[in-house]
């Protein structure tokens, strides 16, 4: 499925330097402003990227031509990206509460351990649900009820994969995040200007982020097509990389 990950990101790379280029712009325009956008930006970015990746592996075209074929229900889509976002932070919220009322966990280990948190809870919440999200695309046994039948049957495996395509590149960017701050710290303006190597990183970091959030679109879809009994297209280029 990385593969066919890759395929799908070399096959529309202009969507994903927009998609890179808004993400990281937001982030600048944060920290210019002293807003905080980026985050909800960020969010409605990588459920139009899903969307458009799950449609693209559902009738074997790229993006363009793919969004041609129907109309994409982005408010539907988007509904229910936001209800399995949210229930994911809802299970860890109360993980967050006792690491803030902890005295003994400095604010550096309560990012860090609410992060982990949010990435086991949003992993069983995909793995479990996400399939709803495909359904609503192609319209067969779209009910939650349906995603809930279809997650349980595959739970270990599907997690796996998903927390791999959530956690891998997550750290790889923060690794490079960490490369780049040594050299002029980690602020995107510096002194009124750009701060190069940071501005890099976060470019590298984003493109990592959205390739796994392709990685994880495509696992979802690809459980829905198998569950469903949706044949690919026989010759498919886009399908060529089976599970």
């Amino acid at each position: 499925m990385l593969k066919q990950s890759l395929s799908i990101a070399r096959h529309n790379l202009a969507f994903y330097a927009t998609f890179i280029l808004c993400s990281v712009g937001a982030s600048i325009f944060d920290e210019y402003s002293g807003r905080s956008a980026s985050a909800g930006a960020t969010f409605v970015l990588m459920s139009i990227l899903s969307m458009n990746v799950q449609n693209s592996v559902l009738r074997d075209q790229n993006f363009t031509a793919a969004a041609k074929g129907r109309k994409l229900p982005f408010a539907g889509y988007m509904f229910r990206s936001v209800a399995l976002t949210l229930a994911a932070f809802l299970i860890m919220l109360p993980i967050l509460v006792i690491l803030l009322k902890s005295n003994d966990v400095g604010k550096a280990y309560v990012v860090l351990w609410a992060t982990l948190a949010f990435l086991i809870t949003l992993t069983i919440v995909f793995s479990l649900l996400g399939t709803w999200l495909p359904a609503r695309l192609h319209g067969t046994s779209a009910s939650m009820g349906d995603a809930l039948r279809r997650g349980l049957k595959r739970l270990p495996s599907t997690a796996s994969l998903v927390f791999l395509g959530l956690a891998v590149p997550l750290v790889a960017g923060v690794i490079v995040g960490i490369l780049a701050s040594s050299v002029r710290g980690a602020d995107l303006i510096v002194n009124g200007q750009l701060n190069i190597p940071t501005v890099a990183a976060s470019l590298i970091s984003n493109a990592l982020q959205m390739i796994g959030w392709t990685y994880v679109s495509v696992l979802l879809v690809r459980r829905y097509m198998a569950a469903e009994h949706i044949e690919p297209t026989p010759g498919a280029e886009l399908l060529t990389a089976l599970m």
